[in-house]
This record gives structure tokens, sequence and C-alpha cells, in this order.
């Protein structure tokens, strides 16, 4: 019997290679045998294939639609192209002007409207012909409208008149183009223009009425000459030359906005030299010198000599030009009223008080004025500024009397209100006494405005039984509105004349407000009922 003997382990693994191929597919998992098994099965019609072994296109467009990366590039992209788009200038217009002469004009000056730059010029240079300069100009996106039909355009520079000097930054600084806009705001477009010579007449007034005055001859007027009205310009003369029938000379005339009220059908217009000598044996020798603009370019003086006369329309011819005033038409001009507006409504009114001084007591005196009116019953009361009642300093308390300016007697004792160093300066309703007279209880008709309007701040003087009405025009364009407070931008006027003093509308005569001067500030309080009922 043979005994066993030790064997080497991969001699007994070959040496069956039937059963190390059984034990070699036993050991493999199922799935890995199965696709060995479709691997390496032969193809009928082809070769043993290769595998392509990569990413899908599925899987890299997952890959980049899941990234927000691409969204982010793309939105800094959008907003560099619109910061980029919206730093760009805006464009404005251009238009070309013909100027006879350059005076000086360069490019990069600017193009000037009520003191503000509304374009700049691009190009100067000689036209074709020699005969000029052409002058390209941007106008700013903001003024295209100026581009229209009629507006005129000129070259700003030093000009030394007898009428004053113009244009004298323009001395050491660059020129500019100044310029009038259209008369009609709907007038067309228009991309070349004519400029003029020098700068017109009428550059300092651009709103107005313009009107003809038909004369045989030309007399002393010039284009610049001014319009007068018992020796205060009211216009200026625009040009002067033949009809065109050469039968006359027309004078071109233009009345500022603010004066237009006083020329009517019935108003005459005569020739001023400047200098007016009057000779006889009664009187002897009169010399009436006017100023020396009229002396030197003459000028055209004007009276309304008739009442009834019917407001004109731009363009109104008047005929004759007289060469001197009439006799009586001073006169005359006395008796017409150039607006319908009565003034009313004021009461001045006077307060009174005992002041302790170095040298003992003395009386002190206030003015200012007061609204008055009269209640259902009768009673009378005056609408006053609240500051009017403030007791002074070294004031003595208890001795404080009010009265109307001139009648001490009619005085009556006023209690003195606690000063409030944060309120503003208001109106307060004082009853005051029956037996002040009619004349200071004209009380005026009311309504409460909408909007500041063009108005009359109206005050009294004389004797206390004939008071003489005077006022202070306020137009509407010198009026600010701050928190329903009218802010005038300008006043010059005395705090003890005007303080309180009614505001009229120069419409329709009745109140709207009430003047009121601060010590930083005057203000229009607008009426309201609620001054004279309050709830």
């Amino acid at each position: 019997m043979n005994k066993p003997t030790d064997s080497d382990p991969n001699e007994s693994q070959t040496s069956n290679p039937e059963q190390a191929a059984t034990e070699s597919a036993s050991s493999v998992p199922p799935e890995s045998a199965q696709s060995q098994t479709e691997i390496s099965m032969p193809s009928e019609t082809s070769s043993i294939p290769v595998a392509d072994i990569g990413p899908s296109r599925l899987t890299q467009a997952a890959d980049w639609t899941g990234s927000y990366m691409w969204l982010v590039a793309a939105a800094c992209l959008i907003v560099a192209v619109g910061l980029v788009w919206w730093s760009l200038p805006e464009r404005g217009i251009a238009i070309n002007i013909h100027f006879p002469e350059g005076h000086g004009l360069q490019a990069e000056d600017a193009v000037r409207f009520r003191g503000i730059d509304v374009g700049v010029v691009e190009e100067v240079k000689l036209n074709a012909k020699l005969t000029g300069v052409d002058v390209l100009v941007n106008l700013n996106p903001s003024a295209q409208s100026l581009a229209r039909e009629g507006t005129r355009f000129w070259i700003v520079r030093p000009e030394l008149s007898l009428a004053g000097i113009s244009g004298l930054e323009t001395a050491v600084g660059h020129k500019y183009i100044g310029l009038i806009p259209a008369a009609d705001n709907e007038a067309p477009y228009k991309w070349t223009f004519e400029g003029l010579p020098s700068s017109p007449a009428d550059a300092l007034a651009v709103d107005g009425m313009e009107l003809i005055i038909r004369s045989e001859k030309k007399y002393s007027v010039s284009a610049g000459s001014p319009v007068t009205c018992r020796g205060v310009d009211i216009g200026r003369i625009l040009s002067v030359g033949l009809s065109q029938d050469a039968r006359f000379v027309d004078v071109r005339a233009r009345i500022f906005e603010k004066y237009t009220k006083l020329v009517t059908t019935k108003s005459k217009f005569w020739a001023t030299s400047g200098v007016d000598l009057d000779f006889s044996f009664g009187d002897g020798l009169k010399l009436d010198i006017e100023s020396l603009e009229t002396i030197a370019r003459g000028g055209v003086s004007m009276l309304t000599t008739e009442s009834g006369g019917q407001p004109v329309k731009p363009g109104h011819v008047f005929t004759p030009l007289h060469a001197k005033p009439a006799d009586g038409w001073y006169n005359a001009a006395k008796l017409v009223t150039s607006t319908d507006v009565e003034l009313r409504g004021v009461l001045p009114l006077e307060l009174q008080w005992q002041h302790n001084g170095l040298f003992g007591q003395s009386t002190k005196t206030s003015t200012f004025n007061g609204i008055p009116f009269r209640d259902r019953d009768g009673n009378a009361f005056a609408l006053i500024p609240t500051d009017a009642l403030l007791l002074p300093k070294k004031g003595m308390a208890g001795s404080m009397k009010l009265a109307p300016i001139g009648v001490p007697d009619l005085a009556i004792p006023i209690t003195a209100v606690q000063p409030d160093p944060d309120a503003t300066v208001g109106i307060m309703k004082l009853p005051i006494s029956s037996s002040f007279s009619s004349n200071w209880l004209n009380e005026p008709a009311a309504r409460q405005p909408t909007e500041p309007e063009d108005c009359l701040a109206v005050r009294a003087a004389g004797e206390p039984r004939s008071l003489t009405y005077l006022h202070f025009s306020i137009e509407q364009a010198d009026i600010g509105d701050n928190d329903g407070d009218w802010v005038l931008n300008s006043f010059d006027g005395d705090r003890d004349v005007w303080h309180g003093s009614p505001v009229l509308s120069e419409t329709d005569g009745k109140l709207i407000g009430v003047l009121l001067i601060g010590p930083r500030q005057v203000t229009i309080l607008p009426f309201d009922s609620q001054m004279i009922n309050p709830q």
C-alpha cells in the first residue's frame, strides 16, 4: 500500500484543468460572470468590439446647468453695459447760427438763458462766401424747445452806452451766446438761425406787450430809448423805421408786463427829447431836463388822459406820435385810474406803553396794521399780528393801550401777550371799540386763494378822518410757497409801516392774505375763513 506524499499546491491546482476551471468559475460573482461571458462571446459577423469609455453629453450639460456662476457672470456683464450706457452724456440738438461777426467767440463757449448754460458752442468757422461766421451749437436736451422759429441769438460782449454797461463779465472772461426764446411756444422747430449783430433792446424784458406808434417823423427816438410814464420807465423802443409805403415812421415799442394795464385805447404818446425849454413873460424861462439817457437817445412818454378806454392787444397801432404833450393832459390823467381794485381793508394802529428807563418813566409807541371785520352781531374786531402786543423789555405791565394812529382819545386798554420764542409770527383776533370811526371799519371782501398770485399789500397814511391808501405791488414770480405760507424773495419795506397789512388780489381786489414781517423772512399768510370764524 503506497503512502501519500507531500506535493506542491500549484501542482495540485494545475493537475486537473477541468476542476480548476470549475473552481474559478464558482468563485466569481454571478453578475461579473455574466459580463465576462458577454464580453468574451465572439460575434458571428464582426470582430470583438472595443468600448469607448467616458462621461456622457447629458452628464456635461447637467454639470453646466447645475452651476450658478454663469448666471452671475451674465448679470455682471449686463450691469457693466448699463453703467457705461447711462454714463454717456445725453446728446442734445444741433443748430447752426450765422453771425455777421465772431467777436472772439470760440468752441466750448456757453449758450446761456436766464443766467444758466443751456448749450455749448462746438465749432466756429467762416462761411463759404467769407461774409460772416457760422457757429455750430449743441443745445442741452432740456433746452431743445428753444430751437423754434422766432428765437433770437446774439453774442454777448462788453457794450458801453449812455443807457448803461452790459456784458461786462465777458471783458476778462469767455464770450457767450445770449438768446430770447420765441414768443410762440408752439412755433415749428428750426435748425438754422440768423444771429443778431448786437443785443436787442428788449434783452432784459422778455415778457410784455409789443405796440406800434406811428409818427410823421422820427423826432429823437431811437432803438433802445425808454418808454416812460410820469418819468418812470415802463418799456423800451425796439426799432424805428419807415412804414412799408414810406409815408410814416413806425416806432416799435415793448411795454413791460407789469405796466401793460396802464395802456388803453385812450392813451397818448409823445416824443421826449430830454430837454424842455419854455419861455413866457409871466413865468419867465423854464428848463425841464430828463435823464442823461433820454437826452442822448430820446424817448417816448405816455399818459392815459380819459376814462373808459379798452385794454389793447399786442400789435395795437397808436397814431400819431405827438411832438409834445398838450395842455391839460397831466391834469386829466389825474382823474383816470388804471385799475378797478379799491385799496381798502387796513386799520392803522398805534400801541402805547410806559417805559421804565434810566431817567424814569416815559411813553413809548409802536405802529402796525390791523384788518377790520364785523361779526353777525355787529361787533368790531381786527386781525393783528400775534407779536404786536408783546410787552417790550422795561415796559410796565398793565400800561398798554391801543388806538387808531392819530386818535389817542379812542385808546382801549390791552393785555400784553406772553412771548413764545418757538412760535412763528401769525395773526390773532382782537376785539376793538365800536367807537372806531367807520373810516377804519371799511372791511374788505375776502376769499381763500388756492395758489400765489399777483397782489397788493395795502397801508394807510395821512389824517385819521381822511386816510390816503397806498400799496406795494407783489408779483407772483417773487413769491415762493413754503408749507402753505408764501415767502417773499425780496422785500425792502419798513416793518413799522407794512407789518400786518392786508394783501389784496390784483385781479378782483379781494383780501387773500396778511403780510407778516418776521425777524428772518417776510411771508404772506393766505386768508382762511378760520381767521374770522374759529371753530
